[in-house]
């Protein structure tokens, strides 16, 4: 195991995950002290960094932080939250030697190559082509979504923000609730419908198309009860996010060459799986018309580790010998 220790960091909009990383000679990540707590009870990120060492844990010098939003400058606005983090800042703050800020979805694709094959869940059968890209997405508070690229004996990542792209429904009915969300939100991205947020946003769109009471909010009262089949609007709501997913991750495939596969990963992948071991999806995510064929052969994956961007985060630390 190496001897360097890293503070990784998974930050999203409603959760932040913490740990120590170490990477060993043959790229496997050891996590050690992983904690997670909410957003919502901390200001900032350097407050839950400070919960997570009252807990009598030293620092390391190097820090890895995956962000729910865009990086590549030295301070980040969160997408999905109040949070704004600053890389110098909080090398300051703590006395770190490095630290480096990524996406959140930069991070779970790299963890994919380093992950055997327990971690992932099989959704459409296929073999991946050698030395094409890998696509990974999926719903969490947003909707992230990442490029994984062979380069030699190692890989490189392309962060993207695909999920903001604008949203395309399919159906009648996801075109009747496209008119119901614009009458609130001037640009529809399939963020804005796709992800723990979007699934709110459906279900009050359905509930007002049924004339229906929107009794519940958000994703954790939703989804359990579209699981459990008590609520009508819950039920149609999911089904119609999980088969934009399906729509959201064709596309993906189609425009990155994704012939290396798709690993569909975030929280809300997890709680609705579910939803997503079904014909419907399958077909949804493969019908492309014409252009159909393409997608024949190429594998589809849930990703089951829920400490995959922790893992991926520690890939991107200042690299030392080990």
């Amino acid at each position: 195991m190496s001897s360097q220790a890293i503070l990784v960091g998974d930050v999203g909009g409603t959760n932040v995950r913490l740990a120590i990383a170490h990477i060993d000679s043959n790229s496997q990540v050891e996590l050690s002290h992983v904690e997670r707590m909410p957003v919502l009870s901390f200001p900032s990120l350097e407050e839950a960094i400070e919960a997570w060492q009252a807990e009598g844990r030293t620092l390391p010098s190097s820090a890895v932080f995956a962000l729910a939003g865009p990086t590549g400058a030295d301070e980040v606005h969160f997408t999905n939250s109040s949070w704004v983090v600053s890389a110098s800042a909080t090398k300051a703050r703590f006395g770190f030697q490095n630290v480096t800020l990524v996406n959140d979805f930069a991070a779970q694709a790299r963890a994919v190559p380093s992950n055997n094959e327990d971690a992932f869940e099989v959704l459409i059968e296929g073999e991946a082509q050698q030395g094409a890209p890998i696509v990974v997405l999926g719903p969490g508070t947003g909707l992230g979504m990442a490029l994984l690229v062979p380069d030699g004996r190692d890989w490189t990542v392309i962060s993207t923000e695909g999920g903001h792209q604008a949203y395309a429904p399919v159906s009648a009915r996801e075109r009747q609730i496209l008119e119901v969300v614009a009458e609130d939100l001037p640009y529809v991205s399939y963020e804005n419908l796709v992800s723990g947020l979007g699934l709110d946003r459906l279900y009050k769109a359905i509930a007002k198309l049924e004339g229906r009471v929107a009794r519940l909010k958000g994703g954790d009262e939703i989804g359990p009860a579209a699981i459990a089949g008590d609520d009508p609007s819950a039920v149609e709501a999911v089904e119609v996010m999980i088969q934009s997913l399906a729509t959201f991750a064709g596309n993906a495939i189609l425009a990155t060459g994704a012939r290396g596969g798709c690993v569909i990963a975030g929280g809300v992948s997890e709680a609705l799986a579910p939803f997503m071991r079904t014909s419907e999806f399958v077909a949804r995510l493969l019908e492309r018309g014409p252009i159909s064929g393409y997608l024949n052969g190429i594998p589809v994956r849930r990703a089951r580790n829920a400490f995959a961007a922790l893992e991926g985060a520690a890939f991107f630390a200042p690299k030392h010998p080990l």
